[in-house]
C-alpha cells in the first residue's frame, strides 16, 4: 500500500510538471464536448475533443457543447443553437481563462469557475470542475 501512494504521489508530481511546461500552449484551441456545460456542478468531469471550428460546429447535428480557450485569454463557452441562424452559440461575451499550475480560472461579470486539469494531450482534454458562482 505504502508504495502505491507513492508511486501515485509520483505520476501527480510528474503530470503537475509536464503540465507547467507546456503551459498555456496545448490549451490554446477549440475544443469540443458531448456533455452540456450549462448546469456545471462541482465535481463535473468534462472530456473535450480538440475540433477546428466553422460557423456551423453548433448547428443542428452538430457538437452540443465546446469551449475556445485564446491566446490572449478569452474564453468563449458555445451550446447548439439547433437550425438557427441568427442565435449565437457563444453563451458569454467578456469572459477570461487563465493557467495557475493545473488549475484553469474562467472568470466574467457573469460568473466565474475553476477547472482542474487532469488530463490534456493534443486530442483530448479533460477537467474537473473544482467550483463554479454565477454572480
Amino acid at each position: 500500500m505504502r508504495n502505491f501512494i507513492l508511486i501515485l504521489i509520483l505520476i501527480t508530481t510528474l503530470l503537475s510538471f509536464s503540465l507547467i511546461k507546456t503551459g498555456n500552449k496545448k490549451l490554446i484551441a477549440h475544443w469540443t464536448s458531448e456533455k452540456d456545460l450549462y448546469d456545471l456542478k462541482i465535481n463535473d468531469t468534462l472530456i473535450f475533443t480538440k475540433t477546428k471550428y466553422s460557423d456551423k460546429l453548433y448547428k443542428w447535428g452538430g457538437a452540443l457543447a465546446g469551449i475556445n480557450l485564446g491566446a490572449d485569454n478569452n474564453f468563449s463557452e458555445f451550446n447548439n443553437v439547433l437550425c438557427s441562424d441568427e442565435t449565437s452559440p457563444v453563451r458569454y461575451e467578456d469572459e477570461k481563462w487563465n493557467l495557475n499550475n493545473d488549475t484553469i480560472t474562467i472568470s466574467s461579470s457573469e460568473r466565474k469557475m475553476d477547472w482542474k486539469v487532469i488530463h490534456i494531450n493534443n486530442k483530448k482534454f479533460i477537467i474537473v470542475v473544482l467550483t463554479t458562482n454565477s454572480r
